[in-house]
């Protein structure tokens, strides 16, 4: 009988630790904040002797390997090692320019307020694109909204006009040619685009006859890849810049436009399977909702015209279905 008591007793401690787990969660989802594993006032830089070192040394090799894999990724023929090399380097140098200019963007706004921040850390990918980009980590509380507004917008207002003049430079140069008739044995990637690209595509090329579409030249490619980051960045869901942006602009009632993002993205994946690693990255590790971040000073009407612009760059940059196959 003893035996029984302590089994219920067990199952009913197992059932009270999901609950808890559960309702935390859902805080975490609807707040951005996690458990805490120090104290808040606790603060290594003000331990004797303690002192943050950036290891520069690995941004550089990830920089470096980096350049390797992108310029790889966009190479377009040659006989030997070296000459495929060179043939990736207009890919990989405009992207490279890109992320560059989206990364230092974040890191000059943090600088500026205060802002501790690591220099920006790359992350090669061998693969068709060769990178999954690249970030910084900040290692000190934001002050202020208006401190959060600059460190959330500057990274994808920078990067997004480098895109911007790589892809009117890059369609100027792209072909418009038939697509290949099927049964071959490889299957041929087919890239969606956004609104603005399809815009530019348009007004430089015309409508694009049936059975052709637009064979993007290196500089096009890089620019199609730099919309498709800004437009994930500027989702405002959880640590995101879109999020850093719209709590800036609106506060608390970011958590609305985070669930609604959510639930664009469960709906997208209906469409494209790939979203969902997006949905899971959310529920995850990004949350929904962004952080507390004290107000401090209002942000001017110029600093919300430029946060709402922002929004609206999601908007014409966003790609419902980045790639599908022929």
């Amino acid at each position: 009988m003893r035996q029984f008591q302590n089994n219920d007793m067990k199952i009913e401690n197992k059932i009270d630790s999901i609950k808890e787990w559960a309702k935390n969660y859902f805080i975490r989802l609807n707040t951005g904040t996690r458990p805490k594993a120090r104290p808040p006032e606790f603060d290594p830089d003000k331990l004797p002797g303690y002192q943050a070192r950036d290891r520069i040394a690995v941004n550089v090799v990830l920089f470096i390997i980096t350049v390797i894999t992108t310029t790889f990724a966009g190479a377009t023929g040659g006989d030997t090692l070296a000459e495929q090399f060179v043939s990736g380097l207009p890919y990989s140098v405009t992207l490279i320019v890109i992320l560059l200019c989206h990364e230092f963007g974040h890191y000059g706004a943090a600088r500026k307020f205060g802002v501790k921040a690591t220099l920006p850390y790359f992350i090669p990918f061998p693969s068709i694109i060769g990178t999954m980009g690249a970030v910084i980590k900040t290692r000190s509380p934001i002050p202020s909204r208006r401190a959060l507004f600059y460190v959330g917008a500057m990274g994808p207002l920078l990067g997004f006009m480098v895109s911007l003049a790589a892809v009117i430079a890059g369609i100027y140069l792209s072909e418009i040619k038939p697509l290949p008739t099927g049964g071959g044995d490889l299957l041929m990637p087919i890239f969606g685009d956004s609104l603005l690209f399809a815009l530019f595509v348009k007004a430089i090329h015309g409508t694009i006859p049936p059975g052709h579409d637009i064979y993007l030249s290196p500089y096009a490619w890089a620019g199609w890849i730099g919309f498709l980051i800004t437009s994930l960045n500027l989702m405002p869901i959880g640590q995101l810049d879109g999020s850093h942006i719209l709590y800036a602009l609106i506060g608390r009632k970011q958590v609305a436009a985070g669930w609604l993002s959510l639930s664009a993205l469960v709906v997208l994946s209906f469409i494209w399977q790939g979203w969902i690693v997006w949905i899971l990255l959310t529920l995850m590790v990004l949350m929904v909702a962004h952080p507390e971040v004290p107000e401090g000073e209002d942000l001017s009407a110029a600093e919300k015209a430029v946060g709402w612009l922002c929004m609206a760059i999601l908007l014409v940059t966003f790609v419902p279905v980045p790639v599908d196959f022929l």
